[in-house]
This record gives structure tokens, sequence and C-alpha cells, in this order.
């Protein structure tokens, strides 16, 4: 696949739950999607038969590691494994909602954001349909049902810095979520914003990057500043950035569209 800007790898993390991996993988082979990348990379630290034989079926390169050491890492895998330009980064129960041409699109327009660093990132979890476990869209309809809201406003007043930091947030919640909020989102078109790094945290889940951003900024910082909480006794890189002066005072911009994929889990990992 040609993009003006550079190429771009597709980059899965699987620990496991292959059912889960089966019903994306369908997803991207019945929308054509692998057909938009210069390289697919699945990686599958520690895989259990189930998983490798669900990867077998796809057309993708299969790198695996003997035992899973957490999302960070996992990532980290990918970033080294990969040689392209831009890395899409999804993992197993991440389905894709949309059609070829408008994966196509939104792609490019990110892609536009990205080169010259107008955005540090491209969230691409769809914003009408985000799935399962969207915490953040509680917080924010706690913290910012209708701007009249009594009891939303008496929240604002006593909470203010957590007011501001889940206001992002409002691209999923809301129909012009820069008429909102215009201090922090910026409508860029073609359905897409520019949202405050502070109003909206990091996410690893259905993002598109610059791989030398990843490698040279993101994964040194949360190496060099590991937090004492990790998810199964792993960093995530989210714990580590979020809620870090690191990223609450970049300055940087999250570019946001319509988005491409959900998340579904299908059954248990086991954790």
């Amino acid at each position: 696949m040609k993009y003006k800007h550079g190429t771009v790898g597709l980059g899965i993390l699987s620990w496991r739950g292959h059912k889960s991996l089966r019903l994306a993988l369908d997803s991207y082979l019945d929308r054509d999607f692998f057909a938009l990348f210069d390289e697919g990379m699945i990686f599958l630290p520690d895989p259990d038969k189930y998983v490798r034989a669900v990867a077998d079926e796809y057309p993708l390169r299969i790198e695996t590691s003997p035992e899973n050491k957490g999302i960070m890492a996992g990532m980290e895998e990918i970033a080294n494994r990969l040689e392209t330009d831009y890395i899409f980064f999804t993992e197993n129960d991440n389905p894709l909602l949309e059609n070829r041409v408008e994966s196509k699109r939104q792609i490019e327009k990110a892609l536009d954001l990205l080169h010259d660093d107008t955005a540090c990132m491209a969230r691409m979890r769809h914003i009408k349909h985000p799935g399962d476990k969207f915490t953040t869209l509680h917080k924010y309809k706690w913290m910012h049902p209708t701007p009249d809201n009594f009891v939303g406003k008496l929240r604002r007043a006593f909470r203010p810095a957590k007011a501001r930091r889940v206001s992002g947030t409002a691209i999923y919640a809301e129909d012009y979520p820069d008429q909102r909020f215009p201090d922090s989102i910026q409508n860029v078109g073609d359905g897409f914003y520019l949202v405050d790094a502070d109003t909206l945290p990091w996410t690893n889940q259905s993002i598109l990057i610059k791989r030398s951003f990843f490698i040279e900024t993101i994964l040194p910082y949360c190496k060099e500043n590991p937090s004492n909480r990790t998810a199964n006794g792993f960093p995530t890189l989210e714990i580590e950035l979020n809620r870090s002066k690191f990223w609450l005072r970049s300055g940087w911009k999250i570019a946001c569209g319509p988005g491409l994929l959900t998340h579904e889990r299908v059954n248990d990992r086991g954790y």
C-alpha cells in the first residue's frame, strides 16, 4: 500500500484469547483491511496452540517470544520488529467495524496530521461504538452532563482539574465537541478533531503513531519512570503516562476521527 507520507505497518498484540482473535482477524479479512498496510505482523508472547493455530490462518507475519512480559513489552517488540514509518497498533479483541474505503480514508487523514507532528498520535477506536470497558465515557458523563446541569456545575466547581482532564472524551459523547470545549478541541475537517493531550489520556488500543516517536520518546519515558502500579505485574504505558507531567504538560495534540475499531472480548483469557 502506498501512502504519500510513508509506510504503515499493522501490529497486533495477542496474549492468548484465540476466540477474540479470530473475531478480529475475520473482520479484517472480510473488509480487506490487511491490504491497507505495507507490513502486517502479529506478536504472540508465550503462545498456546490455540492462538497459534488461529494466527496461522491469516496473511500475517507471526512473531513470538517464549514468555509474556506485558503490554508495554509487547508493543515495544512490535515496534522493533516492524520497519515501517508508522504503526497501527491493535490487540486481539479489536474487531473492525468500517469498510475498506472508509478505513483507507481515515488512515490517510490521520497520516496527514501525524507526518508534520500536528498530532502526536491518532486514536482509531470507533467513537460511536467504542465497545467494552470504555470507562472514560462514564467519567465524562458524570462530570459533564448537559452544560446547564446544576449537579454537574457543582462537581466541576469542586474538581476543576478533574473536569478538564476528562473533557476531551466529549468527542465520544457530543455531536459538536469543539463547540462545547473550544479551548481544547479543534475541528480539522473530514470528521477529525485535534484534542489537547491534557484532556484525553494515552491509550494503547487502536492507535496510529509514528514509529520513531513511539520508540524514541514514549518508550524511553515509560521505561525510565516506572510506576508502582502494574497490570498483571507488568508496566502498561497507560499507567506510566496518564497523569504524568510528561503527558499532561506536553502540549501535544491527539487526532481523533470517527474511528474504525471497537473492543469486543469473546471469552475470558484467565486474568
